[in-house]
């Protein structure tokens, strides 16, 4: 397993052109460093704090300034893992990230405001409807439930994240 850590950019000028080049902390090129890579693995290029952003396994398709690489056996690969923050690399393999409780509070802010988002443009057709009185009593009772939603969003306790008993979306 090749593991390659602190990856800086910088420009050089070569036959009068600058050329874009990132060399990790021991000094090795990336470009010239690929070739080290083996064919069947995942190459993972992870943050400071662990977390895997990318990955590919075609490692030319990979640029890891301001982050780090490691290459991962196929085995070792979890079935699930993308690069949305869910993973870690802890320096020897990918493990589920732990998020912090503020974390949690932001992940689950987040999800609240786009289920905002979805009750808000639901709501609008059917107020507009029953604003200019044309509102049949199906759209009536749909606002009635939709705005009862967004209240329900509205007074979630989102301290309690990942143990929030989050309303049921309306059919």
């Amino acid at each position: 397993m090749i593991i390659m850590k602190n990856f800086t950019a910088k420009k050089v000028e070569i036959n009068g052109m600058l050329i874009g080049m990132a060399t990790d902390e021991t000094g090795a090129d990336w470009y010239e460093s690929q070739k080290n890579f083996a064919d069947d693995t995942l190459k993972i290029i992870f943050n400071s704090d662990g977390v895997i952003v990318s990955m590919s396994n075609d490692v030319s398709s990979l640029w890891p300034a301001g982050n780090s690489v490691a290459e991962i056996a196929p085995d070792a690969v979890p079935d699930n893992l993308d690069i949305n923050g869910g993973w870690a690399f802890d320096g020897k393999k990918i493990i589920a990230r732990e998020y912090t409780t503020a974390e949690l509070v932001e992940l689950a802010k987040n999800k609240r405001d786009a289920l905002m988002a979805v009750a808000t443009a639901a709501i609008a057709p059917l107020q507009d409807a029953v604003d200019i009185a044309d509102a049949s009593d199906d759209e009536q009772e749909s606002l009635t439930v939709w705005k009862k939603y967004r209240v329900s969003l509205n007074r979630l306790d989102l301290s309690l994240a990942p143990d929030i008993d989050w309303p049921l979306l309306p059919e």
